[in-house]
């Protein structure tokens, strides 16, 4: 077969030609055949059904007899002029229950008053229904029927209700129902609430609709039947699902729910006793991801002492007598961050006085995002500890029996791990299992948001045994949740936990049967991990002296061994030098200073105000190097984007010189010599750090062309003392202005020398590790593309430096001046001696002047470099380290994915023979489908993993 290359848009040109002829066939569907003549018999055809394929006519007597099974057809009567809505029940169809179809010897026509309470209708020709107290509604996923339905009256047959349930139709009441609601219906709405989030509401809309398009608000309205009635479908299909109609006994907590088949469970799908002792420690350990979610909120219940839970506890939600009495006893108290603003501590006590749960929180597993049975808890005033805690402790008790080490993975672990042991202790309702250690880690994304020593702290990077994780899995986790999280949110609470329930159930039931092909993707990348991150560490380590590659592997592992206790061991992944301070430490010192001068020596508030003119500043550098990169033809996206820019940045402008006069004075506003002035680039700095490709595809005459002189926010001069000059400030009475900005432009210098230098390091490792060693095009491409992002960096941070010096030289500030000299193009250039200090013949040679200017000490001193070069070294190992424990890992969650499917086998092989000893065929069936489902799942995996690994062998 040939692949198709037809687009969708080329079937759609195709449909254009021939959108007539189908329309014209559709109306014509609408009328009767020719002959009208009954499909089956020789008679007049009065009647088409709708449900059947081609939607054939049929006779009255040929209508009732054919649909004998199919109960459930929607059917038209032909009037003369077109196909009217009608029901079977209109034309003497009825139902009998009990004897294969067949009527009852023992019925009679006597008629029993129902317990159902619900909406009496009009009969008429507007819906398809009759209203008659003998007839019985069913609901079924072609919309509502009213059925005459015929019971089994022998002695010894089953009550109404049963009989009913044993036909496929689940009744509304068990006392003379006369509602009932077919199985596929109830299916339907609860795979509708789990992939598109209908409520139920929503749903028996739809039902009404289809029952009747133009008059759908005079069919009955069952919604709360449906509803209570979902409720108990969805309990009696998650006892089956988990074999509790075999065992016949009560299921404890967390029971009623599927947990992750790859990680490890000793007694499911590893025996601790066999294991291998040449496994490294951490291979058996628990990995969890904490989080919570401000979305699945809960109004407060109309009558919270009438409620009946079905599942409560058995299983996400924890259950609800122990978890109060928990929050009763447990001290709530206030924890102020001293790390950065974190919303989950310092809104912890955020209460909503109208909500019941302002969210919900818990775990799953970090590795492949399963949900972990009984450790969802609701909050009552936000994300608070004692909520975390018990959650917690709920999921590091599931299936551990024997696992010593547990990894968790927390927004705010920082904070959150310091007392999480004494709060345990104090505790009678948390428990940890046995000697379990617990490893605190931040999620990549999040850990960004914290102080930057957090960073080397607790992400997954440098943590022994995380492989290669992300800490970030639970977010994409929540968003099945949060589409049927405002249908739950007003539900009653035992009914919002069995719908979250369900939902976590099946979230995990699809991880669970798409394990194998994730599993094999992972290990395809952990084979290429390994082997790009052994090549990368193998290049670096060959440039430095084998005495300093021991000490440096050596302060490693110590740092690891120590991380647990003290975490600021794994400070030597961070470059600890001392250095020069920011504009933002400069601003700081002006700050706590100003109580110290004395009244009318200086304008309060003033560094503040200057700092943000010179942050206005630098944005105008990076716009107008934006400006000059979109050439003479530039793109609509790249217009609207720098039109946008500047919309912002006029009004950030706007604002800054509408305070101007409160710290200039009132001479301010009748001075306009700003007004002829305009912001140009450094030619000479931009051209040293423009990269090979970005000249190549500039001409000469483009390249010695300055910015247009136009009146745009990147070209206004902002008014600060270095623009008006020492000489007016002077005059205007505001000469310590001029002091406050030469210190806040040291600062400024210190930062963008800072970056430049960190870029240029960037950019000789990537040329000695990434460039140089790229073997394809393919390589290269991704190696230059890294180049040219770092180039882009260091060309924003020069022209800021060399602003910052052009305004040190108005300001007058000549010793300064001797410090921060000109950045030459030879400078800027990413050398050999920053690639490799100690390569051989450098010993000797020495960097530019800025690399020394941050370092305490000697002017010609490389200590910097030399630390910069050894952070890099032990990132890179510990890169390494983690890909090689991810092969490690992956493989071995291979092996107990396929030994959690052949144990879920084995317990249904148990329960299949249980059920023969007993002679009860129904439940012998079902688990011998539900074995073969698991034995092939097993045998998918394996063979899965076979043809991965015989891959990847081949590719070695």
């Amino acid at each position: 077969l040939t692949p198709n290359t037809k687009s969708q848009n080329d079937y759609l040109r195709e449909w254009q030609y021939k959108t007539e002829d189908y329309l014209d066939l559709l109306l014509r569907r609408e009328g009767p055949p020719s002959n009208r003549m009954c499909s089956v018999c020789p008679k007049d055809g009065v009647y088409r059904c709708h449900g059947c394929m081609g939607e054939p006519l049929f006779c009255t007597h040929c209508c009732r007899t054919f649909h004998s099974r199919m109960p459930f057809h929607r059917i038209g009567q032909w009037t003369g002029g077109f196909f009217e809505d009608t029901s079977l029940t209109k034309i003497g169809f009825e139902i009998h229950l009990g004897h294969a179809g067949q009527p009852c010897p023992g019925l009679t026509d006597e008629w029993c008053d129902t317990d159902d309470e619900g909406d009496q209708f009009t009969d008429g020709p507007w819906i398809p229904l009759v209203n008659d107290p003998r007839m019985t509604m069913v609901v079924d996923t072609s919309g509502l029927h009213s059925m005459m339905i015929r019971f089994c009256q022998c002695a010894g047959a089953l009550s109404p209700d049963m009989q009913l349930f044993e036909t496929g139709l689940f009744p509304a009441s068990f006392t003379s129902p006369k509602t009932a609601f077919t199985f596929a219906v109830l299916d339907d709405f609860l795979l509708d609430n789990l992939e598109c989030g209908t409520s139920a509401m929503n749903y028996y809309s739809k039902l009404r609709r289809i029952t009747s398009s133009v008059f759908p608000h005079l069919v009955p309205d069952w919604y709360r039947e449906l509803m209570r009635v979902g409720r108990q479908w969805r309990q009696v299909k998650q006892l089956k699902w988990h074999g509790f109609g075999h065992e016949k006994r009560k299921p404890k907590a967390g029971e009623l729910a599927l947990f992750c088949p790859a990680c490890p469970q000793p007694g499911v799908n590893l025996s601790m006793s066999d294991r291998n002792g040449s496994d490294p420690a951490w291979l058996y350990s628990r990995s969890l991801v904490m989080d919570g979610n401000f979305k699945a909120e809960h109004l407060h219940p109309t009558n919270p002492t009438d409620e009946v839970a079905l599942t409560d506890g058995l299983g996400f939600m924890v259950s609800d007598a122990r978890y109060k009495m928990h929050l009763s006893q447990a001290q709530d108290i206030v924890q102020r961050s001293d790390c950065n603003n974190h919303r989950a501590v310092n809104q912890a006590n955020a209460s909503r006085h109208q909500l019941e749960a302002t969210g919900i929180g818990g775990c799953a597993c970090a590795r492949h995002g399963c949900f972990v049975p009984h450790s969802m808890v609701d909050f009552q005033k936000g994300e608070r500890q004692m909520n975390m805690d018990y959650a917690l402790c709920q999921a590091l008790g599931y299936n551990t029996d024997g696992i010593d080490r547990a990894l968790t993975f927390y927004d705010i672990n920082c904070q959150y791990n310091k007392h999480l042991s004494k709060r345990i202790e104090d505790s009678p309702y948390l428990d940890l299992p046995w000697g379990m250690e617990i490893i605190p880690g931040i999620g990549l994304w999040h850990v960004h948001g914290h102080q930057d020593k957090c960073y080397v702290r607790y992400a997954s990077n440098f943590i022994t045994g995380a492989a290669r994780i992300d800490g970030e899995i639970m977010e994409t986790l929540w968003a099945p949740l949060n589409i049927i999280s405002p249908s739950a949110r007003g539900m009653s609470t035992p009914h919002r936990k069995e719908c979250l329930d369900f939902q976590m159930n099946d979230c995990n039931f699809m991880k669970m049967i798409r394990i194998s092909k994730f599993l094999c993707r992972k290990f395809k990348e952990a084979v290429q991990g390994v082997q790009d991150s052994r090549h990368a560490f193998d290049r670096l380590s060959e440039t430095a002296e084998d005495d300093t590659l021991v000490k440096w592997e050596a302060e490693a592992t110590a740092a690891e061994d120590d991380r647990l206790h003290n975490p600021s061991s794994m400070d030597i992944y961070e470059v600890q030098l001392t250095k020069a301070p920011t504009r933002k430490q400069q601003e700081l010192h002006l700050l706590n200073r100003q109580a110290q001068w004395p009244a009318g020596e200086i304008h309060r508030g003033a560094a503040t105000w200057l700092a943000c003119g010179m942050t206005l500043e630098e944005a105008q550098v990076a716009l107008l190097i934006d400006v000059k990169k979109m050439g003479k033809w530039p793109t609509d996206n790249q217009t609207l984007a720098i039109a946008r820019h500047r919309d912002r940045l006029q009004g950030q402008l706007d604002e800054f010189v509408r305070v101007a006069p409160t710290f200039l004075g009132n001479e301010f506003n009748s001075w306009d010599h700003l007004d002829g002035m305009t912001v140009m680039l450094d030619a000479t700095e931009l051209d040293s750090v423009r990269s090979s490709s970005e000249a190549a595809d500039r001409s000469d005459d483009e390249d010695q062309r300055d910015i247009p002189v136009e009146f745009n926010p990147e070209t206004v001069v902002i008014p600060l003392p270095s623009n008006i000059g020492i000489e007016r400030c002077a005059e205007w009475g505001v000469a310590d202005l001029v002091l406050q900005e030469i210190v806040l432009r040291e600062g400024q210098a210190n930062d963008a020398l800072h970056a430049v230098r960190v870029n240029l390091a960037d950019k000789a490792v990537l040329f000695r590790t990434t460039v140089r060693s790229a073997k394809s095009q393919a390589r290269s491409t991704r190696a230059w593309a890294r180049v040219h992002s770092v180039d882009r960096v260091l060309n924003l941070n020069t022209q800021i430096y060399a602003k910052c010096r052009k305004q040190l030289i108005n300001l007058g500030a000549d010793d300064l001046l001797m410090k921060y000299w000109r950045l030459e193009k030879a400078d800027l250039k990413a050398t050999t001696v920053v690639a490799d200090p100690n390569a051989r013949g450098q010993r000797n040679s020495t960097l530019a002047w800025f690399w020394s200017i941050d370092v305490e000490g000697d002017s010609t001193s490389n200590d910097w470099m030399n630390e910069f070069y050894c952070v890099h070294w032990l990132r890179t190992l510990a890169l390494h380290n983690r890909w090689e424990e991810e092969l490690l890992l992956v493989g071995r969650e291979m092996t107990w994915t396929v030994a959690f499917f052949m144990h879920k086998s084995q317990e249904w092989v148990c329960r299949m023979q249980e059920a023969d000893a007993k002679e009860i065929t129904g439940h012998h069936c079902y688990a011998a489908r539900q074995a073969q489902m698991y034995l092939r799942l097993s045998q998918h995996a394996e063979d899965s993993f076979d043809r991965t690994k015989g891959v990847a062998e081949v590719a070695e």
